[in-house]
């Protein structure tokens, strides 16, 4: 029950300061909070997903994982029961099949068919050309990233708040931040353009 209500509270705390990324920008967007599956970070995904307010979303990752369409439809039925989208990575016949809500495409995806234009359409991105490409492939919102440095991207330099601001400013399509982004420094990062955040750690730290 404790460790429950430490997500809750954790949860609630990454929504307020999405929630003020996205009213300082105006910005429309799909939502404005998201939580990225990673098995080693963050081990239970089910109980993050069952803390998470409504409106937000979980992403799909662990791409290589066995059973990774069990976890799916599971995920599916929390986050229906709540009203939180559930969004695949780079599987749009997983995301088809359990009637999820959208579809994430990482920088090493290249989908083999169009993306149906009935779900919500995510994308990674880590530069102006990956923000641009992420528009020509009908994404509606970027994960622009690493905003902070973070143990996630390993050997990759973070943008920093002004970088950041500025890639976001110039973006085809709404951004979150993502990548050591928590409610003690999103709001370094406000700004146009900027409809929220997005973390893994931040969730369960």
């Amino acid at each position: 029950m404790r460790r429950h209500e430490g997500l809750r509270l954790r949860a609630a705390k990454l929504a307020a300061a999405a929630n003020d990324l996205k009213r300082r920008s105006g910005v429309a967007a799909p939502f404005s909070l998201a939580f990225l599956t990673d098995a080693k970070r963050a081990p239970h995904p089910l109980l993050v997903a069952r803390v998470l307010p409504k409106g937000a979303a979980v992403i799909l990752r662990d791409y290589d994982m066995p059973h990774r369409a069990g976890l799916a439809a599971r995920l599916k039925s929390v986050c229906g029961a709540r009203g939180v989208k559930l969004i695949i990575g780079a599987d749009i016949e997983l995301a088809e099949k359990i009637g999820a809500d959208g579809v994430h495409i990482p920088r090493w995806f290249s989908p083999e068919r169009p993306l149906p234009q009935s779900l919500i359409i995510t994308a990674s991105a880590h530069d102006a050309s990956e923000l641009r490409r992420a528009k020509a492939q009908n994404a509606g919102l970027a994960l622009l990233s690493p905003a902070f440095p973070t143990g996630s991207h390993g050997g990759v330099g973070a943008l920093g708040p002004d970088a950041f601001r500025r890639l976001a400013a110039a973006s085809p399509i709404p951004v979150l931040a993502l990548g050591g982004v928590d409610e003690t420094n999103a709001k370094e990062l406000a700004g146009p353009n900027i409809a929220g955040l997005a973390a893994i750690g931040a969730f369960v730290s």
